[in-house]
C-alpha cells in the first residue's frame, strides 16, 4: 500500500496532550478521517492556536510529527464513544511558520492566503511537500531511521 502524507489542524496544547499518549485523533474524533490513513502513513500538525479554548492566542505553526504505528482505530472511551483515536509515533521537531514554506511547497502558492489552506482539520499533501517540511522542522539524529 502506497504511504500517504496529511496536514492534521490542532492546537498546540492539543498536539502536546496526544504526542505523550502516542494517538492521534482528528477534527473532534470522528472515525472516518483515521480510516483513509494506512500504517507508515505520516502527519503533519498545523497549530493556528496555542489553546484549543483560548482561540484568540495565536501559535500559527507546524508543531507536531508522527507516522501511524498499526491499523487500530479504537473509540477514546465511555465518556465519549463517538470521540476515535489512532496509534502513531511522534518524532521530536522544532515548530516552524508557514511563511518559511509559502512557494516551496504546492499546497501553499506564492500570493496565497495560507491561513484558508490551513484552516482544514485534515488534508492530504504530496511526498515532497512532506518532506520539504519534515526536513526543516525534525530535529536530526534521533533514534529511528526516518524514511518518509
Amino acid at each position: 500500500m502506497m504511504q500517504r502524507y496529511w496536514v492534521c489542524n490542532a492546537a498546540q496544547e492539543h498536539v502536546h496532550i496526544v504526542q505523550k499518549k502516542g494517538y492521534t485523533q482528528v477534527n473532534m474524533g470522528p472515525r472516518e478521517p483515521l480510516a483513509k490513513m494506512n500504517v507508515g502513513d505520516w502527519i503533519l500538525y498545523y497549530s493556528p492556536t496555542i489553546y484549543f479554548e483560548e482561540a484568540c492566542e495565536s501559535c500559527q505553526q507546524f508543531t507536531g510529527i508522527a507516522s501511524v504505528t498499526d491499523t487500530r482505530i479504537y473509540p477514546q472511551g465511555n465518556r465519549q464513544p463517538d470521540h476515535w483515536r489512532r496509534n502513531v509515533e511522534f518524532f521530536e521537531c522544532t515548530p516552524h511558520h508557514p511563511s518559511e514554506f509559502i512557494g516551496k511547497v504546492s499546497f501553499l502558492p506564492k500570493d496565497t492566503d495560507w491561513k484558508k489552506i490551513l484552516q482544514k482539520p485534515i488534508f492530504e499533501i504530496s511526498r515532497e511537500d512532506f518532506a520539504i517540511i519534515a526536513q526543516k522542522i525534525l530535529i536530526p539524529n534521533q533514534s529511528k531511521v526516518l524514511l518518509y
